[in-house]
């Protein structure tokens, strides 16, 4: 028998490869790697069958447009409480930070005394016309923005999560006397530090996938998870083969669920937006390089008056905390915070309340009382 097997895939005879001794014996290693692949089949139909559904009820609707809703985590009796407007990325649906009741950054802030205003982005990829990035900056995001302004009487705090605080950091610049402040969470600036293998794949993968925009106009959920999958393409496979292992009635077992539904539900990226996520930002680095603009206009975070609060989550994968780095090192008003989590940590995590969101509250809390003497 030779190792090119085809009694297991090709994927797990290199998993189970991984730490082992060299000197193990044939029969040995193909022992290993049944039972590695008994137990990725156990994990696999242990999350399918499992009866989480998440039936969490939304908030109602402050704002729509075409492929946006601004939703309004704010509580009744407090009208008066400052407005968050927060921005989560364009390649995942916005419940991240809502992913349940018992877990759930925008709860935490509006009980906190704060009004969070959740853009859900509904994707764009049946438009009449394409949508591109400026798009969503300039008819998209800037209404919402004046929808809050108008809604709350006062300047917004802007808060943008991954990708999201992109768009943000371009609104703030188009519509500074709505702002009062401005909060990243894990948010690239400099794509090209850290050795980002995410850049790398992402700015090779563009050339690969534009046949495809052409033909449909969009880039499939399937495409966009495998650049993410590309990053460590055993993680599916080990955190399945660890959930064999989880006791499905467990606390663990039903955030393991909640989360993974929550990557499974992604949004496709009509074919403009995915060039410019894939070409311009992560092949070609434009925002760090002074050559990502909105309508003619460069976008420069050097000219933003606003206190700004940068949150760099020290184990994500996703964005190096080098190139969330390069953001707080060019904000003229900036602090940062290295936060002990991963990217996806950061607000779905057990320990993300008292690691990332009780720092920011406390950020917010001295902030908006300073600058509003």
């Amino acid at each position: 028998m030779t190792w090119s097997s085809a009694a297991l895939p090709a994927a797990l005879w290199v998993s189970a490869l991984r730490g082992t001794d060299p000197a193990v014996e044939l029969p040995t290693m193909i022992e290993l790697a049944t039972n590695r692949y008994q137990r990725l089949v156990t994990g696999i139909a242990a999350y399918q069958t499992h009866p989480y559904r998440r039936m969490v009820a939304e908030p109602p609707v402050l704002w729509q447009r075409e492929g946006l809703r601004l939703l309004d985590y704010g509580h009744p009796d407090n009208p008066a409480a400052p407005p968050l407007l927060i921005v989560p990325s364009l390649i995942n649906r916005h419940y991240i930070l809502d992913l349940h009741e018992d877990q759930s950054f925008v709860r935490f802030l509006a009980d906190a005394g704060y009004r969070p205003l959740l853009v859900a982005w509904d994707g764009f990829t049946h438009s009449a016309t394409p949508v591109t990035v400026e798009d969503c900056i300039t008819a998209k995001l800037e209404p919402a923005l004046a929808a809050v302004r108008a809604a709350t009487g006062r300047p917004a705090v802007l808060l943008g999560y991954c990708l999201g605080g992109l768009l943000t950091l371009a609104l703030a610049g188009r519509r500074p006397e709505d702002v009062a402040a401005l909060v990243f969470m894990a948010t690239p600036w400099d794509f090209h530090a850290g050795h980002c293998r995410l850049a790398r794949s992402a700015g090779q993968a563009l050339a690969l996938i534009e046949p495809v925009l052409q033909l449909i106009g969009r880039m499939p959920v399937d495409a966009v998870q495998t650049l993410f999958y590309a990053i460590d393409p055993f993680q599916v496979i080990e955190k399945f083969l660890r959930f064999a292992e989880i006791d499905p009635a467990s606390t663990e077992a039903t955030r393991f669920v909640a989360l993974e539904d929550w990557l499974n539900d992604g949004l496709p990226l009509a074919a403009p937006i995915a060039r410019t996520l894939l070409g311009e930002w992560y092949g070609q680095n434009a925002p760090a390089q002074g050559r990502w603009s909105i309508e003619g206009r460069t976008v420069t975070p050097e000219a933003l008056p606003h206190p700004a609060f940068v949150m760099l989550p020290r184990r994500d994968r996703i964005v190096p905390p080098a190139s969330a780095a390069a953001l707080a090192a060019v904000l003229p008003r900036a602090e940062s915070i290295t936060v002990d989590a991963g990217h996806i940590g950061m607000v779905s995590s057990r320990r993300a309340p008292d690691t990332a969101w009780q720092p920011l509250l406390h950020w917010l809390q001295k902030t908006i009382a300073t600058d509003a003497r």
